[in-house]
């Protein structure tokens, strides 16, 4: 493991470390709120409190399971294991909202009262604060250091921010009016919000699970490449790419003259190799596989830059 790697990792690890203890901290803070006011718009946020303490813990567990190195079972390494935890933290926020839905509905026929609103809405207000700072340092750790658990749970964190600042607008409202249904209403359109943040969570796992290619790493190794071509290139195509956690696995079809010597086309291919990564800012790998035009083919070198449409078509072998 290179000492890049490494340095991630640990940037990682303190990271979740943080979003564990402020995660508790927010809980604690949200739930003194809603005994003071058995309002459903605080309780809407401190339930999304709650999920995110369950999986920001394990997306801890995950971000240390993730830094295993390869073995045999594993050769790509364990980093997918993020992907998981962000399904998981998804689910439990879609889960979240569905149980916003239950209170408010049990809320209404049961007759909802309110009280002490004003200390509620110092409370909530403040953690929302809070939880601002974290969401922006989360997600600046996470896109430094390409962790997909990091960065969704930056979003989910953000989320609770919105769900912070409308409980406030909800339970103001409440307050001004001295209507206790304007919570209710408040609270309902909160798990709205929280079950839709769940949703998109679950899309990102899936993609990630899925190998979807994300266009602009895409993009930026195409833009590497057209950086470091020889004018001699005749061709590159096949692109293909993988991510699992902060990991890039890439490999392509590089085509040479047929007149270069096998180590000739070597020399450059082990360049190539070494110097995408580096210029990309990641671990991982490259492979490249060498093609030579075929008997009586004729293929001329091209001085237009390669187009990620172009190196990303798959070419069948004959």
């Amino acid at each position: 493991m290179t000492g890049i790697a490494v340095d991630l990792r640990a940037s990682r690890s303190r990271a979740a470390a943080l979003s564990v203890v402020v995660g508790v901290l927010m809980l604690v803070i949200k739930m003194g709120a809603f005994a003071l006011t058995n309002s459903a718009a605080i309780l809407s946020d401190a339930l999304e409190s709650v999920v995110h303490v369950g999986a920001v813990v394990f997306m801890y567990w995950s971000i240390g399971f993730a830094a295993r190195p390869p073995d045999a079972n594993h050769p790509y390494g364990h980093g997918k294991v993020e992907y998981f935890s962000v399904a998981f933290e998804g689910g439990m926020v879609v889960l979240a909202g569905l149980a916003v839905f239950w209170e408010v509905g049990r809320e209404y026929y049961a007759g909802h009262e309110v009280a002490q609103l004003g200390s509620g809405l110092w409370l909530t207000g403040g953690a929302g604060l809070i939880n601002l700072v974290l969401a922006w340092h989360l997600l600046r750790v996470g896109k430094q250091t390409s962790s997909l658990a990091l960065q969704a749970d930056a979003r989910h964190v953000l989320s609770d921010v919105w769900t912070s600042l409308g409980a406030v607008i909800g339970v103001g409202l409440a307050w001004f009016t001295g209507d206790p249904r304007v919570d209710l209403l408040a609270a309902a359109l909160l798990g709205i919000v929280i079950m839709v943040t769940g949703a998109r969570l679950v899309r990102q796992a899936v993609a990630g699970l899925m190998d979807e290619a994300d266009p602009r790493v895409l993009g930026r190794v195409v833009e590497t490449i057209n950086e470091l071509r020889e004018p001699e290139w005749l061709d590159v195509h096949n692109l293909r790419l993988r991510t699992a956690g902060d990991e890039t696995f890439i490999d392509f079809h590089l085509m040479v003259p047929a007149e270069w010597s096998v180590k000739e086309a070597h020399d450059d291919i082990e360049r190539l190799e070494a110097r995408l990564l580096e210029r990309l800012g990641r671990a991982g790998s490259v492979m490249i596989h060498l093609d030579y035009p075929k008997a009586g083919e004729v293929v001329s070198a091209t001085r237009e830059p390669f187009t990620v449409a172009a190196v990303t078509k798959l070419k069948v072998e004959s």
